[in-house]
């Protein structure tokens, strides 16, 4: 890549008496102009890449707390007043992680890498302990294991829609790299694409299994959540490195 000067160094080349040729100066204005803009339409990756899986994570949780009002309306007595405290602390942190999150995406720009690696920590460590709270209010009403399919089936609906969207914006971005770049990254997205489609498989039998399969379905779809977040990140950062050439 051709190296750029901005039009702060740009300034102090005039005031010093040391300006390029009006069409050299001309041309490195453009250059710096050009340069400005990657700069502000690409944030440190890591930063983007948390706050999409922060308000991915937020979808997700908000469609596993609509079961948990429909599951409230049932219950009675003591049990439904301990169920409604905690459904409660489950949407207040639920509204401090959103806060967090939105922090989180207005300082991106601005943040250093390091700072933006403390805050995606940070997040991980906030949504820990609201899924600590989601277990909870499980725990407090006894839920069967009908109740907990149905909160893990809606929030793996909220999941393959934010997947989708993720693979979508792969390929668009991979659709813009020479021909030769895009081979490995596409072979790669369309590997991205067979792991959906058996965690859709996985869901299905997530619906018939019996309470001790289903626990074992449940931890094994919960490592892939993890598995398609790290290759999403290493497929995207691919892609950046392949637009810097």
């Amino acid at each position: 890549m051709k190296p750029r000067l901005s039009t702060v160094v740009l300034a102090v080349l005039v005031q010093a008496g040391l300006a390029l040729a009006p069409a050299q100066a001309q041309a490195q204005a453009q250059q710096s102009s050009e340069s400005t803009s990657a700069a502000q339409a690409s944030e440190p990756l890591l930063a983007r890449q948390s706050i999409k899986w922060s308000q991915t994570r937020l979808t997700e949780l908000d469609a596993a707390i609509v079961v948990f009002e429909q599951d409230l309306a049932k219950r009675k007595g003591d049990t439904r007043a301990k169920a409604e405290v905690a459904l409660q602390e489950l949407k207040d942190k639920r509204d401090v992680y959103r806060a967090e999150a939105e922090a989180a995406a207005a300082q991106a720009k601005s943040h250093s890498e390091q700072e933006m690696a403390q805050a995606r920590q940070s997040l991980d460590d906030s949504w820990t302990a609201l899924q600590g709270t989601k277990d909870r209010y499980l725990n407090t009403v006894q839920a069967d294991v009908a109740t907990r399919r149905a909160v893990l089936q809606a929030e793996f609906d909220a999941r393959q829609k934010a997947w989708q969207e993720a693979i979508d914006g792969l390929s668009a971005d991979a659709a813009r790299l020479s021909a030769e770049q895009r081979v490995a990254i596409e072979a790669r997205i369309e590997a991205l694409k067979v792991t959906v489609e058996e965690e859709k498989a996985r869901a299905a039998r997530l619906r018939d299994a019996s309470a001790q399969a289903w626990e074992s379905e449940k931890q094994s779809y919960a490592e892939a959540q993890q598995n398609f977040a790290q290759t999403y990140s290493s497929i995207r950062e691919s892609i950046t490195e392949a637009a810097k050439k």
